[in-house]
């Protein structure tokens, strides 16, 4: 990557497995909280309808329309609700029962390490992430790539007050790491509204992680994994 000096990655989806972190977690609480004698069919069913809430949530969150709470326990809320339980109670206690264990679990997408070590004694490596404050440390030190970053080079919106694709953060981010040259600049993210279109909107070079492959008009590269990424250093 010609000129690039800094590089900054997304988290979730990008280095941290969320999914399986996510999908194991919910499997422990699913039996937990016993929800199939409640009247889930399945967990592959709740997982799934889990999913949908969430995304939308988080994409609501990334816009400023609604606050971290509504994200934590409404994803629950409307899950319990689409399979007749109205049970805030118990909602409730499994949000926050994820929320204390899932951080904690280590799985990386494949490569991450890999690519974390080829880039380390060349560049400067950030992280740049929407997740939420009390989690995000956790995941670093949890899954083994904390030293990979400096305590300084960890933006997290909640931390900050702005949200990618708010180009504000990255902004901030240039002046944190030292530097005013956009050419620099490197984003690596899995989500185009937020990761991506943030970066272009500050001037930087960004690289989409889309394991299905998706092309887009906007002037990025798209690989389908992170070893793609390594070979294009």
């Amino acid at each position: 990557m010609k000129n690039k000096k800094y590089i900054f990655f997304d988290l979730d989806h990008t280095l941290w497995d969320t999914d399986r972190n996510s999908e194991e977690s919910l499997s422990e609480l699913f039996h937990k909280y016993e929800l199939l004698n409640l009247g889930v069919p399945s967990f592959q069913e709740f997982y799934s309808t889990y999913q949908q809430h969430n995304e939308r949530l988080w994409g609501l969150y990334a816009e400023n329309q609604i606050g971290k709470d509504a994200v934590r326990y409404h994803r629950f809320h409307l899950t319990f609700q689409d399979f007749g339980l109205h049970d805030q109670v118990t909602s409730e206690k499994l949000a926050d029962d994820f929320m204390s264990i899932t951080p904690h679990k280590p799985h990386l997408i494949e490569g991450a390490k890999e690519l974390l070590e080829k880039l380390k004694s060349s560049y400067t490596l950030a992280i740049i992430t929407n997740g939420f404050k009390e989690s995000q440390h956790k995941k670093l030190k949890s899954s083994n790539i904390e030293h990979y970053f400096k305590k300084e080079h960890i933006f997290i919106s909640e931390e900050l007050g702005f949200h990618k694709p708010d180009p504000t953060i990255y902004y901030h981010a240039m002046k944190v790491v030292g530097t005013t040259n956009k050419d620099e600049c490197l984003m690596i993210g899995d989500t185009l509204s937020s990761d991506i279109m943030g970066a272009l909107n500050a001037g930087w070079q960004a690289i989409h992680l889309s394991p299905e492959g998706i092309q887009h008009k906007e002037p990025v590269i798209t690989v389908k994994s992170l070893k793609e990424i390594e070979e294009l250093f």
